[in-house]
């Protein structure tokens, strides 16, 4: 079955256009490309897998530190789970700023480079880089968000005994499942450090650029 084709907004074609020169350029360098993509529902249903996966383990050690701890959510239930889940989309744009953040800090336009936007049909918010980024360079923006929204309120959670600093991480790490699908691709490439890579204008993922000797 031919896969559906969605119609692109002006900026999706836009940057199109800008990766389809860059690429064409380090084709033409002696690069060859590798694409690393994969579809936005495969991307949301592992993610969430490879999301848990990674936040088990913090929820089980939270609860081993914490031994004594009676799981008590207090007073006002439900408001508080309301708090939780507006907290929670709130912070899902602030991990697609993360990712520009520390992006931007690498690519040599800076923040130029950097775009946001949403698929709206997936209503999967998104970041996006322009220029190609260094292996390294590209994991840590990558992983960023999951770092800093995720993991460290976790632990935060293991000496605060605050639940809610815990569900606020489990939900952030989950949140992060796609970069970390990603990232998973990237690293079990065999290609080494000079290699290039350049975000997909309108798919999940990217493309790799290596010359001969890389290897993929």
């Amino acid at each position: 079955m031919k896969k559906e084709e969605r119609t692109l907004t002006k900026a999706e074609e836009k940057r199109l256009q800008i990766f389809n020169r860059i690429s064409n350029e380090l084709e033409q360098e002696g690069y060859t490309k590798t694409d690393l993509t994969t579809s936005v529902a495969k991307a949301n249903i592992v993610g969430i897998i490879y999301g848990l996966i990674l936040a088990v383990p913090f929820a089980v050690i939270f609860f081993l530190v914490n031994r004594d701890f009676a799981m008590d959510f207090g007073d006002h239930f439900y408001v508080k789970w309301t708090i939780l889940l507006v907290a929670a989309l709130f912070l899902t744009v602030v991990h697609e700023l993360i990712h520009g953040l520390t992006w931007g800090l690498f690519a040599k336009e800076r923040f130029k480079s950097i775009e946001f936007g949403v698929i709206w049909k997936m209503l999967t918010p998104y970041c996006t880089c322009k220029e190609p980024l260094k292996k390294n360079q590209y994991i840590v923006g990558s992983l960023m968000p999951c770092l800093i929204l995720g993991i460290l309120p976790c632990i935060i959670s293991w000496f605060n005994q605050n639940i809610w600093v815990l569900l606020m991480g489990v939900i952030m790490i989950m949140g992060a499942g796609g970069d970390l699908l990603i990232s998973k691709m990237i690293l079990s490439s065999k290609n080494r450090q000079s290699g290039l890579y350049l975000d997909h204008p309108t798919e999940v993922g990217l493309v790799v650029f290596t010359k001969e000797g890389d290897g993929i």
